[in-house]
């Protein structure tokens, strides 16, 4: 049976070919910003890329600007299912003129294709080996060219920033008979000084890069017994350390969410929509730091969809939640401090739990020192994280044969996680004890159904619930407190039916995204802040079983997009932002924002982060 070629996705290969000079000026790149748009290019009846994820928030002051390239072309020629990629590479200078202390550093890129074809590709931005940007790009249209802006908060790097370093952008672009168009990219560090009424940002002191080279490379990992690891000797006076960590799942692994385990693969091959690529492994995937080989940390894995996932005519216009920028989650290592500051060499390492071929996974690691005192002192206290991973997990399933034979039933996979992690400090400031409560709870119920002798109908219905607490007591007393909880739901349905000219299959798709976190922080004099992001996606279409043209093909096949893309975020500190846009037969149809904000508009204030994994971190 031919299978649905909706896109080979090449992604899995990075990067490409020259060098460019970064170049350091102190001209005003952005006006002040209090009022959040969605975005100027979100025109009524455009087919280009609409997307309302909020934009980062910036002081009212002038920025200094770095340029790391400008309209930079990748477009090596050659075989597109090549994965060797060729990093295009710069020099960074700090902006002399702005060499102070800063409120809050952006990098802002921009991205365009040409009408054509082309696949989504993996694209990451490297400086001095840490990463500062991952995610991916759109895919274009035969006749239309298409543009987006993506842009993330590097205030907590701003030591990177303070000294020079080569840099490099990696992103696997080829140009051949099928994929015929280049990808161009626009990048620059936004750098805004520290002003009298508004103090520089508490920053991290030291940035330690974890990549699989020194210029800067995500890790391949092709199994949960790999990993991405790293042996660094610390400062003596290593305070708090925080993992930010991505891993991005591709090739078999890239709908992971849709894997079974090896016994189900047979008994429903049938039902994928690619049954050439389905996969086994399970539907379940997590991210373990550990500490000198032992476990330290756990973090989900978000179940991005790429531009040419699942069927690509379900993301024109809007791309997926994330798509166009991975948002690392921050795992925090603070109980571990004491053993950080011995003075020895300390390994910190990273695995995908369930890798099953594969996962890019890229991460840095943030230090903060205590300037009062060249050396402390502490040590672990407690750690519950199981060393057998992944923990509570359970696996069950209801498949059977109905009353014509056919194979129908739900798999159900459950896991729930939960470890503390307690640790004392003797600091400059007195005794601080640091303790982490993680708990997740993720479930993944597919369930396969046969409404008719041609029909195949399956569901995915997946939650990845995460909670965190952290409490740090100074002297006995509460010092701060710290109450994240994420939810990530995803539903996909898609109703199959086969034909018997002119193609295998055709299928009606639907796909439902959500992010949602949820933030209260408490100091220990009584001062509150609370955060609230939410964001739904929603997308139908009819796919084609044909093996078409990759990676998009304008036949006169009837796709039937209809699209629903929801932002709201609210903080203590008044901030507000909301945004709405529908888009019907590949073309944004609505839009409306600043619904129940004050005076109906948008306001996002300068110390608000709704795209940080913490959403305010510089509060502390």
């Amino acid at each position: 049976m031919r299978t649905l070629t909706l896109e080979n996705s090449c992604r899995v290969c990075l990067a490409v070919v020259a060098s460019t000079l970064f170049i350091a000026s102190c001209a005003v790149s952005l006006s002040a910003q209090t009022q959040a748009a969605p975005g100027a290019d979100l025109i009524i009846g455009s087919r280009n890329v609409a997307s309302v994820e909020p934009p980062v928030s910036r002081p009212a002051a002038r920025p200094c600007s770095v340029t790391l390239f400008e309209h930079e072309a990748f477009n090596d020629h050659g075989d597109g299912s090549s994965m060797e990629a060729h990093p295009h590479q710069f020099k960074f200078v700090p902006p002399h003129k702005c060499d102070g202390a800063w409120d809050k550093v952006v990098l802002e890129a921009d991205f365009s294709v040409p009408a054509g074809r082309q696949y989504d590709r993996t694209v990451a931005i490297w400086l001095g080996a840490v990463n500062l940007y991952f995610g991916t790009t759109m895919e274009p249209q035969p006749d239309v060219p298409i543009h987006w802006h993506v842009e993330r908060d590097l205030t907590d790097y701003s030591a990177l920033f303070r000294q020079k370093h080569p840099g490099q952008i990696v992103l696997n672009n080829w140009i051949s008979t099928e994929t015929n168009q280049p990808i161009y990219v626009t990048a620059k560090l936004l750098f805004f000084p520290a002003r009298e009424k508004m103090p520089a940002s508490y920053v991290a002191d030291r940035i330690y890069p974890m990549s699989s080279d020194a210029e800067g490379r995500e890790q391949v990992l092709q199994s949960q017994n790999e990993s991405l690891s790293h042996t660094f000797t610390f400062p003596r006076n290593v305070e708090s350390a925080y993992l930010d960590v991505i891993a991005q799942s591709q090739a078999f692994d890239e709908r992971w969410y849709t894997c079974v385990e090896k016994r189900y693969l047979e008994r429903t091959r049938d039902y994928s929509l690619e049954s050439f690529e389905a996969c086994d492994g399970g539907s379940f995937r997590g991210v373990e730091v550990l500490l000198d080989g032992k476990p330290a940390g756990l973090a989900p894995v978000s179940a991005w969809i790429f531009a040419g996932g699942i069927a690509p005519h379900l993301w024109l216009p809007t791309p997926g939640i994330q798509t166009l920028s991975f948002i690392p989650f921050r795992v925090d290592l603070s109980p571990f401090a004491g053993i950080l500051d011995d003075g020895k060499p300390h390994s910190v390492s990273v695995r995908v739990l369930g890798a099953n071929r594969f996962f890019n996974v890229a991460a840095n690691l943030l230090i903060y020192q205590d300037h009062a005192s060249a050396e402390l002192s502490g040590k672990l206290l407690e750690n519950t994280l199981s060393a057998a991973q992944p923990a509570g997990l359970t696996v069950s399933d209801t498949l059977h044969h109905d009353e014509t034979g056919r194979i129908v039933g739900t798999i159900h996979t459950n896991v729930t996680q939960a470890f503390l992690a307690r640790g004392v400090l003797h600091t400059s400031h007195g005794e601080v004890t640091t303790t982490v409560h993680y708990a997740a709870n993720f479930r993944n119920h597919a369930t396969f159904a046969r409404p008719g002798e041609k029909q195949y109908d399956e569901t995915i219905d997946q939650s990845n619930d995460v909670s965190i607490d952290v409490v740090r007591d100074l002297n006995g007393k509460l010092l701060s407190r710290m109450a994240v909880k994420q939810k990530d739901p995803l539903m996909l349905a898609w109703h199959k039916t086969m034909v018997t000219t002119g193609q295998d299959f055709t299928a009606l798709v639907t796909a439902r995204q959500g992010h949602e976190i949820t933030l209260r922080r408490t100091s220990g004099s009584g001062r509150i802040y609370n955060a609230h992001l939410n964001e739904e996606l929603e997308s139908r279409d009819r796919a084609d079983g044909v093996n078409i043209p990759p990676p998009l093909d304008r036949t006169d096949f009837d796709h039937q997009e209809a699209g629903q893309e929801t932002v709201q975020f609210k903080d203590s500190l008044g901030s507000c932002y909301q945004a709405e846009i529908e888009s019907r037969a590949e073309r944004l149809t609505a839009m409306q924002v600043g619904i129940g904000c004050v005076n109906g508009r948008n306001h996002l204030g300068t110390r608000s982060r709704p795209g940080h994994p913490w959403l305010l971190p510089l509060d502390r």
